[in-house]
């Protein structure tokens, strides 16, 4: 078990491959295991760190509330504990949310920012849609009922073959730490609170936003205007749901790597 002390908290991560350096943040209720479709070919060009969040899977806190700039500390100081310089940070649903933030805050210690299928703030869809999980974990539902309720929301139906839903089924029940109704209830405040509308403007991080055609919980219109409020950002369409680096790994490396290709000729 690999884990670094921040903040009163044992972090758990993960670190694969050499070269430049690439932090992916995962989402809600997600762990950092949900870059498994895009992790051993990023880490071929990449030096790739995925964690567990606060409030879920390995990594242990205090149990007391926390924040999305919460989170975007925790990661910078994972960064720097870890000694990686000026990475490029990529974060899906609420990891975009915290990547938001770090961009806001720490903008000269990182080299860009891919938004994928995030927010500025969550949509009321997005809020029944997690309120209602909410109310699973506080029935006592097994983890498997709970992600049965959070499928239809993650994936295009086209995608949602009867041999993926048995694989993802069999991956939750047999998970050993799976999130409690406290810790999800902890995530999910903080990503309720988050509202960054009266700031997105000022980010100025070569930006990458990444959005879906068939995403609910995070809309194209949604990726749309957060593109548009961040001057110069490069907006990708991706025809999948919320959950694209699953459903394209391919297309979704093909279009981190054209971000930093271009950043890297730019520079030159």
């Amino acid at each position: 078990m690999t884990t670094l002390n921040i903040n009163n908290t044992k972090f758990y991560y993960e670190l694969h491959g050499t070269g430049i350096p690439l932090v992916l943040i995962s989402g809600l209720k997600a762990e950092h295991d949900a870059w498994f479709t895009v992790l051993d070919k990023l880490a071929k060009q990449y030096q790739v760190l995925i964690f567990d969040n606060r409030g879920v899977g390995q990594t242990i806190d205090s149990g007391e509330p926390f924040s999305i700039e919460t989170m975007a500390d925790d990661t910078m100081e994972l960064i720097s504990k870890l000694g990686l310089k000026k990475p490029h940070v990529v974060g899906h649903s609420m990891g975009g949310a915290i990547a938001q933030d770090i961009a806001k805050k720490y903008s000269g210690e990182i080299s860009s920012i891919a938004l994928c299928n995030t927010f500025k703030k969550c949509n009321d869809l997005s809020r029944k849609v997690f309120s209602d999980i909410l109310i699973l974990h506080q029935s006592g539902a097994s983890s498997v009922d709970i992600l049965d309720a959070i499928i239809p929301w993650l994936f295009s139906e086209k995608f949602l073959t009867p041999e993926f839903i048995e694989t993802i089924r069999k991956i939750s029940s047999d998970n050993p730490y799976p999130q409690s109704l406290s810790d999800y209830t902890r995530q999910l405040k903080a990503l309720y609170d988050f509202d960054s509308r009266d700031w997105i403007n000022t980010i100025n991080v070569p930006t990458l936003v990444i959005g879906s055609e068939e995403d609910r919980l995070a809309t194209l219109k949604e990726s749309q205007e957060l593109a548009a409020s961040i001057r110069g950002a490069q907006l990708i369409v991706m025809s999948t749901s919320h959950s694209s680096q699953i459903e394209q790994p391919d297309n979704f490396i093909k279009h981190l790597n054209e971000f930093y290709n271009d950043l890297t000729s730019q520079s030159r």
